[in-house]
């Protein structure tokens, strides 16, 4: 794919630098691209089959057994995304997370914590992740008004003269005084 004949360079990076003393910790997000990996450890789940009068069969959406898996599904997956965004991270390794084990995905603030982050260095690094999958809607909304302020100034542009006529369609030199 192209725009504007111009090859996109891969999915968006996010970089996120943590100060220490003893040199700086830089953490990379990479927008996640592909769920199929997840989709295999950890399935979206499947509501129940219900019977209505006259045997017609449609799923049970309200069913609360349902709603609780879907719920808990939807936040592992958000984990997932998260530990995949970050192996752009060069050298970094989880102790206690595997990612191909959806029961520790939610252990990777556990870890961080341990590994001495603070929460507030915890949450850039969750904002940096979100950014870099497009999750920020400030930033979509941001770039949104910037492109169409350059559209619009693109338009008055191309619509409005830049210089005052010389003379009139008659040949006529024209009036100063209008």
């Amino acid at each position: 794919m192209k725009i504007h004949g111009r090859k996109l360079s891969g999915p968006a990076v996010e970089v996120v630098v943590i100060p220490r003393q003893d040199g700086d910790l830089v953490f990379k997000a990479q927008a996640v691209l592909d769920y199929e990996a997840h989709d295999k450890l950890n399935p979206q789940p499947v509501p129940p089959i219900i019977v209505r009068p006259g045997g017609v069969q449609s799923q049970d959406m309200e069913d609360k057994d349902y709603n609780e898996k879907l719920d808990k599904w939807a936040v592992q997956k958000f984990y997932w995304m998260f530990l995949k965004s970050l192996e752009a991270t060069p050298g970094l390794e989880w102790e206690i997370v595997d990612l191909s084990d959806p029961e520790t995905w939610d252990k990777y603030q556990e870890e961080m914590k341990e590994g001495g982050l603070s929460p507030a260095e915890i949450q850039r690094i969750e904002a940096c992740v979100s950014n870099a999958c497009g999750l920020n809607q400030a930033k979509i909304d941001e770039a949104t008004n910037r492109f169409l302020a350059g559209q619009a100034q693109v338009h008055a542009e191309e619509s409005s003269q830049s210089s005052a006529p010389t003379n009139t369609p008659s040949g006529e030199p024209a009036s100063a005084s209008v």
